[in-house]
């Protein structure tokens, strides 16, 4: 188009000519050449409604909307239209939003789709004030200071790096796929296990390079018996607890069966990166036994967890997504709910299905612990 309005306008073609030799609506190409814009600015010129909100000012009011998606506090739409409608009264605009104090529908819809390269809605997960306010940049200097500090005394390689934590299991799936069926119906349902369940809660560990801990289960349950590990992965501890919750105790276990597992040695020490539960960094004897053991323990600062734990960024979603799905179809084929025996049977498969080297190496990538070490 910028070849055919410079060509018309130096006379080096007629407008008819252009037309039928590069094949451009006439009405456009006149309306080009009679403009006294350069042909690039022509080309660029758009056509149509003027935005309500100059382009400048759209521009701002964007750049807001992701500041404050950031800091944990984002605006939704009602919110966003109202704003609209406050800058064009505040900066004399003529809008034509009406007197209700809101932008319309259609204004909203139409400037998510000029900015879909920037903004798009989303359905926020919950983040307690705790956790806005403690993943800080001060906590997670401090946090890969001493991380380097570590490095620089041992440079561990990434089987030498391990992180450990615990999530909840339930026989009631946390996750529920979508499924297909009659266009139109308001209530679609889908079989559970139950309304609730008791709450069991399964030790992870695993390392920058892939390796992985076999894990322990605690059932909520004062008896124990043998039954309950069923199907459960390979090497796997079970222990049980009335309230099911992981314990000093328990923990200890798990530490000198994690010992038990890795056998660090002087020539050969392991880096443990774990959270601040009670069980975990306070445990004198897990301390005790980590400094005889050559085991060097970094706790990861409180309320970051969900940004700074590698489990978290990769494997414990991933397992919960198969749990889940795995928990679907043993309803579909048994004729009766899950219960607290099947519990280990179908986390033993889904664990199988996600302990890769990939998973484990992705989440530990993604904070960049990994990475520390110098490269050879």
């Amino acid at each position: 188009m910028i070849k055919v309005i410079t060509s018309v306008r130096e006379k080096k073609m007629g407008l008819r000519k252009a037309v039928k030799l590069y094949n451009v609506p006439q009405t456009t190409l006149q309306r080009f050449v009679n403009n006294n814009m350069s042909p690039e600015e022509c080309v660029k010129l758009k056509i149509g409604r003027k935005t309500v909100l100059p382009a400048e000012l759209e521009k701002q009011l964007v750049e807001f909307l992701v500041e404050m998606d950031n800091r944990f506090y984002g605006l939704t739409r009602t919110d966003v239209k109202r704003m609209a409608y406050q800058l064009a009264q505040r900066n004399n605009i003529p809008h034509p939003f009406g007197s209700n104090v809101t932008a319309g529908r259609a204004w909203f819809d139409l400037s998510i789709r000029r900015h879909k390269n920037k903004l798009t809605i989303h359905k926020p997960i919950g983040t307690s004030f705790s956790r806005a306010n403690g993943f800080n940049r001060e906590a997670i200097n401090k946090f890969f200071d001493m991380l380097e500090a570590e490095y620089d005394k041992h440079s561990y390689p990434a089987d030498w790096v391990y992180n450990v934590d615990e999530t909840g299991l339930t026989v009631v799936q946390s996750k529920i796929p979508h499924v297909i069926g009659l266009k139109g119906k308001r209530q679609v349902g889908a079989i559970t296990s139950a309304e609730r369940g008791s709450l069991v809660t399964v030790i992870c560990c695993m390392s920058a390079g892939g390796t992985f801990v076999p894990p322990m289960m605690i059932f909520p349950r004062k008896n124990w018996t043998d039954t309950l590990m069923k199907g459960a992965p390979p090497g796997a501890m079970g222990r049980c607890h009335p309230s099911g919750w992981i314990q000093t105790e328990l923990f200890t276990e798990w530490f000198d069966h994690f010992l038990k597992k890795t056998n660090p040695t002087q020539e050969s020490p392991l880096l443990l990166i774990l959270d601040g539960h009670n069980s975990y960094s306070r445990n004198l004897h897990v301390i005790q036994r980590a400094r005889e053991k050559c085991v060097t323990i970094v706790s990861i600062p409180p309320h970051t967890s969900h940004k700074t734990q590698p489990l978290d960024k990769s494997f414990m979603g991933t397992l919960k997504t198969y749990y889940s799905e795995y928990i679907r179809q043993w309803l579909h084929l048994q004729n009766r709910p899950l219960g607290p025996y099947d519990v280990a049977e179908i986390f033993g498969k889904a664990y199988l299905q996600c302990q890769t080297a990939s998973i484990a190496s992705k989440g530990f990538l993604e904070i960049a612990i990994s990475l520390l070490p110098p490269l050879p």
